[in-house]
């Protein structure tokens, strides 16, 4: 090939690669087939009168062609398309008849473009693309009516646009492709003849469509390189949990202040977890041979309703008892009467009847001297027995 021929290759190669080497990633396409270009049907009149007219036109060829896209998105490519030299016949046509051809030429139109693809995920995709062509003319020969005269071409920069499709399954590398190109070849033409000079013939407009039929093939991006895995953070323990603050418990009971239901309560007594008494001794005395409340006793038994009320969760046991007068059997009878008696109120004020129990142990329980009157009344009394955990 000659280097007429190489020199514009090169050069559009070296135009292409600044352009894809802007990403670094991407797909390649590369597709060969064949390509039939048509110049225009009258590229210059040689002589023209009213009787006649005679036109120079450069015939059609057909020739093997291939380009190669790189994407430079998903939609973007830039393309460069090269053939193998067309051989085109130069004809010349005479409105009275006659036509002969006159000479040939070679033609190399390398082109570089860029396109824009749609639905590139489908099978069918389109595209459009505008770019610039750089023209060789090589080999004119002439003979005939032209024999013994030199024929010269001009090489031509001309802008380029095209359409194309690419068909094929979106999954697969190989696919079909139909594209059809407009190009703007305009070379200045001189004929001379050995020992009588040149003559200027003016310009040629070849201005040709393309028509490719190609099989394609697309090389895909490179798989991105992972990044190695960051290396585990080292395991710290966390800080021990800061020893709890200190509160104010003024009984010295174990529970602070601002959580004790029962504040007050005498040292040494168990306590639940709101600082309550686990057992209860009622100030709740009874006449002798009496189960009535008497009035002095409603207070004591109220502060048992709030007691109630305020530890949701105590449950207790309301314990009757009596002094040792009268019969065993009397007194057992006597002392149940005053636990259902406390047990009652109890209820009636709001307390859930489930959370109590009633039982009179009669004069079994003596906590004071029978043998005195001081002693006997206070073994008359109601005791309150919690029978819940505490907590």
């Amino acid at each position: 090939m000659s280097s007429r021929i190489l020199i514009p290759l090169a050069v559009a190669a070296a135009l292409a690669a600044p352009v894809a080497a802007h990403a670094e990633k991407g797909d390649w396409l590369f597709r060969v087939g064949m390509s039939q270009i048509n110049p225009d049907s009258e590229n210059l009149v040689l002589f023209e009168d009213e009787f006649e007219k005679d036109t120079l036109v450069v015939d059609s060829d057909l020739s093997p062609t291939f380009n190669v896209s790189y994407f430079l998105t998903n939609n973007i490519s830039t393309e460069l398309l090269a053939a193998w030299p067309f051989t085109h016949g130069i004809d010349l046509k005479s409105s009275g008849g006659g036509d002969s051809r006159v000479g040939n030429v070679d033609v190399l139109p390398p082109t570089l473009s860029v396109n824009y693809h749609f639905n590139v995920d489908g099978m069918w995709r389109p595209y459009v693309g505008v770019g610039v062509n750089y023209t060789l003319f090589s080999g004119e020969e002439t003979r005939g009516a032209l024999g013994g005269t030199n024929l010269k071409l001009d090489d031509s920069l001309g802008a380029a646009g095209q359409i194309g499709i690419d068909i094929g399954e979106p999954d697969s590398n190989w696919f079909w492709n139909l594209n059809v190109r407009y190009i703007d070849i305009s070379t200045d033409a001189e004929l001379s003849v050995p020992g009588e000079g040149t003559l200027d013939l003016g310009s040629v407009d070849i201005n040709p469509m393309v028509y490719g039929v190609h099989v394609g093939y697309k090389f895909g991006a490179p798989a991105p390189v992972a990044a190695p895995a960051p290396a585990p953070a080292p395991v710290v323990a966390p800080p021990p949990p800061p020893p709890p603050a200190k509160c104010a418990d003024t009984d010295a009971d174990g529970v602070c202040d601002e959580a004790d239901k029962c504040p007050g309560t005498p040292a040494g007594t168990k306590v639940d977890s709101v600082g309550c008494p686990l057992e209860q001794t009622l100030k709740v005395l009874f006449d002798f041979d009496s189960a009535e409340l008497r009035p002095e006793s409603i207070t004591e038994l109220e502060r048992v309703v709030t007691f109630m009320n305020d530890v949701p969760f105590a449950r207790a046991t309301v314990e009757g008892h009596t002094d040792s007068v009268g019969t065993e059997a009397y007194n057992q009878a006597l002392s149940d009467r005053r636990a259902k008696a406390v047990f009652d109120y109890l209820s009636s004020r709001g307390v859930d009847p489930a959370r109590l129990s009633s039982v009179g142990f009669g004069e079994l329980k003596p906590i004071a001297d029978n043998a005195t009157a001081e002693g006997r009344q206070l073994n008359r009394r109601v005791m309150l027995i919690r029978t819940d955990s505490g907590m």
